[in-house]
């Protein structure tokens, strides 16, 4: 009865009719604390009292007798506890059942999301098919309908999508090489089919499954944080030996590449030496990726093996393997800039060298897609400038404040004024400096040294200043933000502590405007959902929705209606929202005009509200606005 009456009020919702009296609202939110309250009680019953004989005891029953198991297979909120209940219940047939049948339902976001199926490849294989194809059609359609369906964006611009497939694929060794071989094959493919009309829409698929690639291999070299050693490089073997680093050199020869004559016979020793020095690179990159891994710090040894091959062939091709492997640039630029950085200077002029490769690789790239007219850095000169950024990092954490200025000029200046040119100029500096900055706000040391109350906000506006320039580094200036947002010390007044994290929000509101607006909110719920207030107290959750009603203007996407609609639901948002006097009335007014405004905006279009969790959206912003009228 409950659920009829909420699908009749949502009805109401969607065909923009007379608003619901006020027994409505009381008897839908009623039925909805009902149903979470049984839901959560009947989970907790079933997860405890569960056997995998009573289980099996189901699959002999007969059709009519075990209807019920469909209808739960069916049930939004039945197939949840289904899928947790696979995961720990791995050799029930009951359950082997209802995730097979889950999944040709084609509900494998759902999945995805819940629980690894490297115990069930049928189930993975469609699960993987159906990511890749939910990835491509972002790619080229954008987000239909079709895929918001699939997608809930307000977990990000991709959903938890990379999340789950870096989980899944990664979980075991044949789903990682699976994962792989099917993502070459589709690329692979695709470029074949390839039509001159199709051809920009499907380069930009290819661009997102390789890089979904690139993810997978980061996730599989990424170091454990448990295990032996023994394990931990089993883990990077597998990974490394299913790469073309190391495949590359044992396929065979394509007879008719003309490598051979026409008797069959090699060609040249030419062809020989160049694929020797071929190998030379990939073992080398292979080794820098091995010890990275590890958790060790490049050498002088790694680094000159693999400038070795621009003394027979052209250093193009180190650039251009590099950016093949992003885990390997990272890996140079933290052994520059990082806490960990290299102390040599031999070795850090040829790690920057390989970066300077990188860059020039990376803009050959863009100048051949985008037809454009622009000149490739100088090899030389690059080289220099990146390890003058390096050591300027290392010159500032020795300072007790530095200059930020929002200039190109004066690059003689200051360490600051020339650290802010650097930033502004060169993309690579800027990525290097934020390595550089939150390994060493991450550090446990920081916080008490005397020089944290005036550093700390140097570097959020050097943060500040990069964000402004370079918009594929505001992910790692939302994640420096967030290391600031979680510092305590008692040592420090309470005033300046709350100056830092003011300006760390401001900094996330910043960036919210450039297009993180769902990853900045997404991030905050997950602090307050810690329950830690010495991260973020009432104090700042005021401060931060003040500044949001300051930019927040219609019109409001669903995503965002439901993030904020989530994020404001939380237990501590209302409570310093409004059990708080400090929030004053002109602000309370104002966020019940926002909430209004989000509520009226999603019934302007209907097609807006045809996402996932239909029934679910529709009383979430009816209970922020029953919450939130002043």
């Amino acid at each position: 009865n409950g659920r009829s009456k909420m699908a009749q009020v949502v009805k109401k919702v969607l065909a923009n009719q007379s608003g619901k009296s006020e027994e409505e609202e009381r008897l839908e939110q009623g039925a909805n604390a009902a149903r979470d309250v049984v839901e959560e009680v009947m989970n907790r019953l079933v997860k405890e009292r569960f056997t995998k004989d009573g289980g099996d005891a189901i699959m002999s029953l007969s059709k009519k007798q075990a209807a019920f198991v469909d209808e739960m297979i069916h049930s939004e909120r039945w197939r949840k506890l289904l899928i947790d209940l696979s995961a720990t219940n791995k050799d029930s047939k009951l359950f082997m059942y209802c995730l097979q049948s889950i999944s040709k339902l084609g509900h494998h976001r759902a999945i995805a999301n819940r629980i690894n199926q490297s115990d069930y490849f049928g189930v993975f294989n469609s699960m993987l098919a159906s990511e890749l194809t939910i990835a491509g059609k972002i790619a080229v359609d954008g987000y239909s309908e079709e895929v918001s369906a699939c997608v809930d964006k307000s977990k990000g611009q991709m959903g938890s999508l990379v999340a789950d497939l870096r989980r899944t694929c990664t979980s075991t060794s044949y789903t990682y090489l699976y994962a792989t071989e099917v993502i070459n094959e589709l690329i692979i493919r695709t470029r074949q089919s390839m039509n001159v009309v199709d051809k920009p829409a499907l380069q930009r698929a290819i661009r997102k499954w390789q890089r979904l690639k690139e993810e997978l291999e980061d996730e599989m070299l990424k170091p454990l944080a448990t295990g032996t050693t023994f394990q931990k490089k089993r883990r990077i073997d597998v990974a490394l030996t299913m790469s073309d680093l190391y495949q590359r050199q044992r396929r065979r020869i394509d007879p008719t590449s003309g490598y051979f004559d026409g008797e069959g016979n090699g060609s040249t020793s030419s062809m020989s030496n160049k694929n020797e020095l071929s190998n030379v690179l990939d073992n080398a990159l292979v080794g820098l990726l091995t010890k990275t891994s590890l958790g060790v710090q490049i050498d002088k040894e790694v680094a000159e093996s693999m400038l070795k091959y621009a003394y027979g062939g052209s250093t193009d091709r180190i650039g251009d393997l590099l950016i093949e492997h992003p885990s390997a640039i990272t890996s140079l630029l933290r052994n520059m800039f990082g806490s960990q950085r290299i102390r040599q200077l031999e070795t850090r002029q040829k790690c920057a060298r390989l970066v300077a490769l990188a860059v020039m690789a990376s803009e050959r790239m863009a100048i051949s897609r985008y037809h454009a007219s622009a000149i490739v850095s100088d090899e030389d000169e690059l080289c220099q400038i990146i390890l003058k950024g390096s050591q300027l990092c290392e010159q500032v954490e020795s300072m007790v404040s530095f200059t930020v200025l929002d200039s190109t000029e004066n690059t003689a200046g200051s360490i600051g004024r020339q650290l802010s040119a650097l930033c502004i100029k060169y993309p690579v500096i800027a990525q290097g400096v934020l390595i550089w900055a939150k390994e060493l706000a991450s550090g446990s040391e920081f916080i008490t040294t005397a020089g944290y109350p005036t550093v700390s906000p140097c570097i959020l506006s050097l943060a500040r200043l990069i964000s402004i320039y370079h918009p594929l580094a505001r992910n790692g200036v939302l994640d420096l933000a967030l290391v600031f947002l979680g510092h305590s010390n008692s040592d420090i007044s309470h005033q300046k502590m709350q100056s830092i994290k003011e300006q760390c929000l401001r900094l996330l509101l910043y960036i919210s405007t450039q297009g993180l607006s769902l990853a900045v909110i997404s991030a905050l719920q997950n602090k307050l959902q810690k329950g830690v207030s010495s991260e973020i107290d009432s104090a700042l959750i005021r401060y931060f929705i003040s500044g949001l009603l300051d930019i927040v203007q219609p019109p409001l996407s669903l995503p965002f209606v439901r993030s904020l609609s989530s994020f404001l639901l939380e237990g501590q948002c209302v409570d310093a929202l409004l059990q708080s006097r400090h929030f004053e009335e002109g602000k309370r007014a104002r966020l019940g005009e926002l909430v209004g405004t989000m509520f009226e905006e999603c019934l302007k279009d209907r097609n807006r509200c045809l996402g996932v969790n239909l029934e679910e959206d529709a009383t979430m912003i009816e209970v922020v606005k029953s919450t939130y009228t002043f």
